[in-house]
């Protein structure tokens, strides 16, 4: 059966933030490829298919339940970044197939939106205080947000400490038609 699930996320900027989306997903994915609930797939928009970490160390597939990472039928098919003035927001749709199974070690049975849907969002933040006042290394890289934080959530510059970003609401994960 093929699925989808839209992920909604906003976040509040401060002036001094130079913030845009990445186009990488990690969800908590019940795969019935290997058999395993609650498995974190990474996503990436515009990737054909996911790839599932069915152990803690990724290892190449070698066709055992529960062993090492595989692709996975799930895939980002919309993703929207939008926003104006100091809120930004980004809406992506994760479509994949489903199949009803139970859970090779744990004997739970997986479901189409899982038991605890959990997903981190990944962002690239930059401090224009330190752009303007010349220093090389004013970009921050790559960070993320996820559902499972104690709210609200501030990320400040890793150089001068601005304040930068602010999520006051978790990601909502919303499974559709």
């Amino acid at each position: 059966m093929l699925s989808h699930v839209e992920i909604t996320a906003r976040v509040t900027l401060t002036e001094a933030a130079h913030f845009g989306w990445a186009n990488k997903v990690e969800y908590s994915h019940d795969c019935f490829v290997c058999g395993r609930t609650g498995r974190t797939v990474s996503l990436r928009h515009g990737a054909t298919h996911g790839v599932c970490h069915s152990s803690q160390t990724p290892l190449d597939w070698q066709g055992e339940a529960g062993r090492g990472s595989h692709p996975a039928p799930i895939r980002v098919t919309s993703f929207d970044a939008n926003g104006s003035g100091t809120t930004r927001e980004l809406r992506c749709r994760l479509s994949f197939w489903w199949s009803p199974f139970t859970d090779a070690e744990r004997g739970g049975e997986g479901g189409e939106l899982g038991a605890g849907p959990w997903v981190r969002l990944f962002y690239r933040v930059g401090c224009h205080a330190c752009r303007d006042a010349g220093e090389a290394d004013w970009f921050n890289g790559e960070q993320s947000l996820q559902t499972n934080v104690v709210l609200p959530v501030a990320r400040p510059c890793t150089r001068c400490g601005t304040d930068l970003v602010t999520m006051t609401g978790r990601p909502e994960i919303t499974l559709v038609g």
